[in-house]
């Protein structure tokens, strides 16, 4: 319903007192009905020159706190939410390799079933040539009802390099070792270790063997390196560091 405005009524008596001064009423004027319909038009335009004027200056006001890059009265959880994700960020520390339980090695991997330490798959063998930039060391149980994943460490690409560059320059053997003779049934190790190093054509790996009777060293599948105990030291550490093994009790000092 609209709201009662006291000057509708105003209105015809108004009109009426201006048609009596039209016929000739000329002391209307001085009457008080003139007045005060004088009096309410004004303050009628009085209330709408105000209101104007107030829109005008909000919207003026308006337009410079936008220009200014004033906040937006609509809150936002932008803040929160890059304060979840920074405390969610792993906290790693500089040069140093994600835990190798984050990346992972695999658990049904090839040494599992190998034929012998150089049984490596064509392909996935590392050239001591290619850059590295990190390394997984992965320990695998070989024996039966003991295969399996036994333990994994990572590295990052200072340690992998260092890896490399120690092997590469080892001979095919290790003279000091000794050369075993022994039944197939006795020969096989109880466990070996996968080194699987990132570089920009993917995982390659060098496999290497310390355990049994049959054979000792570090087999690329194109390449056989002695064992030796300088790059040993590198990555037998941790959950990757054996008990013992053949060759690494004749080493000595691994």
């Amino acid at each position: 319903m609209p709201e009662h405005d006291p000057e509708q009524e105003l209105g015809p008596k108004l009109t009426s007192a201006l048609h009596n001064q039209a016929a000739g009423q000329s002391d209307l004027q001085t009457t008080g009905l003139a007045r005060e319909a004088r009096r309410r038009v004004r303050r009628r335009r009085q209330t709408w020159s105000v209101a104007a004027g107030a829109v005008l200056v909000a919207a003026a006001i308006g337009g410079v706190w936008s220009f200014a890059g004033g906040e937006s009265p609509v809150a936002t959880s932008n803040s929160d939410s890059s304060g979840d994700s920074k405390a969610a960020a792993p906290n790693t520390a500089p040069g140093v390799a994600p835990s190798a339980e984050a990346v992972g090695c695999p658990v049904d991997h090839p040494i599992l079933k190998a034929p012998g330490p150089d049984a490596v798959p064509p392909g996935t063998g590392l050239d001591l040539n290619t850059m590295v930039t990190g390394l997984r060391a992965c320990r695998y149980g070989l024996a039966e009802g003991g295969t399996g994943l036994l333990g994994q460490e990572s590295f990052n690409a200072a340690t992998a390099q260092q890896v490399v560059n120690e092997i590469k320059v080892l001979p095919e053997r290790n003279a000091k070792l000794p050369v075993f003779k022994c039944a197939p049934q006795v020969s096989k190790p109880s466990e070996a270790i996968v080194l699987r190093f990132d570089t920009a054509a993917g995982i390659r790996e060098i496999w290497v063997w310390y355990d049994g009777c049959e054979s000792a060293g570090f087999f690329t599948g194109t390449h056989t390196y002695g064992l030796f105990s300088a790059p040993l030291k590198l990555f037998m550490t941790g959950s990757v560091r054996p008990s013992g093994g053949t060759y690494l009790e004749a080493l000595k000092d691994w």
